[in-house]
């Protein structure tokens, strides 16, 4: 666990470009899936899909450029993931991700997105289910948020949203393993729905520390 624990990092540097991908998720009729690179890992974890997409100007596509925006958005829907450096830019359009892990009651999107972020720690990811609608958010092999879709959210929540998912606290909380209970079973209160979005409020954030803190100590 030791080891484990080490490879924990903050992963706030990836923020905006988490929350943009949020925005680019909501109404994606057809699913989409965002592999969000904090730092560009040791291994591969995908296969090219050699469809290298530039704006006009010879330029990767960015999240951060407005005009880029809508491009981005329509080739979200294809098959495969859309891959992305920690500079918001597009590496990658239709890449297959090749690592698998069940999630219950869900298709390939999410088995890929669950198996990808369990074994590679730099690379969170953001999904728009096309069987229920809703968007999840992924990190170390765990659904850390669940989104309604259809429906945005204040920009405050979102933050929130994102900032649970790249902080280095719910990172640990996840290597520990007791996150199953914590973060996709929601046994404990701390855990509430608001605005469509399964989050931790601070007070709960506090209480999940001390349990973590409890559970590390032994």
């Amino acid at each position: 666990m030791a080891t484990c624990m080490s490879n924990v990092r903050d992963l706030s540097e990836i923020n905006d470009i988490v929350e943009r991908c949020i925005d680019l998720s909501y109404n994606q009729l057809e699913g989409c899936c965002f592999a969000i690179e904090s730092k560009r890992p040791q291994k591969e974890y995908f296969k090219q899909s050699n469809q290298q997409i530039y704006s006009k100007n010879n330029k990767k596509l960015s999240i951060f450029n407005k005009k880029d925006l809508s491009i981005i958005r329509r080739l979200a829907g294809l098959d495969g993931a859309m891959i992305l450096n920690n500079k918001g830019e597009l590496m990658q359009v239709g890449a297959t991700l090749i690592h698998s892990r069940n999630f219950i009651n869900h298709g390939k999107r999410h088995a890929f997105a669950l198996g990808t972020t369990k074994v590679v720690n730099d690379v969170v990811c953001i999904l728009a289910s096309e069987e229920d609608r809703k968007i999840r958010t992924f990190r170390n092999g765990v659904c850390v948020a669940e989104i309604d879709g259809l429906t945005k959210m204040p920009i405050n929540t979102k933050r929130r949203v994102t900032e649970l998912l790249t902080s280095r606290t719910t990172g640990l909380i996840v290597a520990s393993g007791i996150a199953a209970s914590i973060l996709t079973l929601n046994l404990i209160p701390a855990i509430v729905t608001i605005s469509g979005a399964q989050i931790i409020t601070y007070a709960g954030f506090d209480r999940i520390k001390e349990l973590f803190n409890k559970n590390t100590a032994k």
